[in-house]
């Protein structure tokens, strides 16, 4: 698997395609970018955060990566796997995650506890900020289903099944 370097989103490399700038919604210091760059999705999320204690300003910056069939994925696991019961193929009664392999890549999703969502790992690659840690995204309900989020997905996973993503 390639090494991949963080995003500037002041300078985005030639070879990348900005989908999408998004604020969650009810967290606005954070801003997402959804890009597709060197056939991967990528979520690159930074946060421009002051700390009272030191009077200092700093961005703080990390991304996740994942295979581009991603944007099909993440529809389908969450209407196949999450959305459905047991007896319809969805996960286990009891459980709160799906464990799958896309392109080679070892994903993890679960419902998120707190603030009511969905949290996607990709097992196989390490975070940005913390070595010891994954990379993640987390996708609050009303950020997916009140935003549209996720028909975003479900238009990006037509592109990607035409070619055009």
């Amino acid at each position: 698997m390639p090494s991949f370097e963080l995003l500037n989103p002041d300078a985005m490399p030639d070879n990348t395609r900005l989908l999408l700038r998004s604020h969650p919604p009810g967290d606005p210091k954070y801003e997402h970018f959804f890009v597709v760059w060197q056939q991967l999705f990528v979520i690159y999320r930074q946060e421009f955060h002051y700390n009272p204690q030191d009077d200092v300003s700093e961005w703080i910056r990390n991304q996740a990566e994942f295979p581009l069939a991603i944007v099909a994925w993440l529809p389908w696991a969450l209407e196949e796997k999450f959305f459905k019961g047991p007896n319809e193929g969805g996960i286990p009664a009891g459980s709160i995650s799906y464990r799958d392999t896309l392109e080679g890549e070892s994903l993890l999703m679960n419902r998120s506890s707190g603030v009511p969502g969905y949290r996607l790992v990709n097992m196989g690659r390490h975070s940005y900020i913390d070595p010891d840690s994954f990379q993640e995204i987390q996708f609050t309900d009303q950020w997916l289903f009140d935003q549209g989020l996720l028909d975003q997905f479900k238009a990006w996973a037509e592109q990607y099944r035409n070619g055009e993503l």
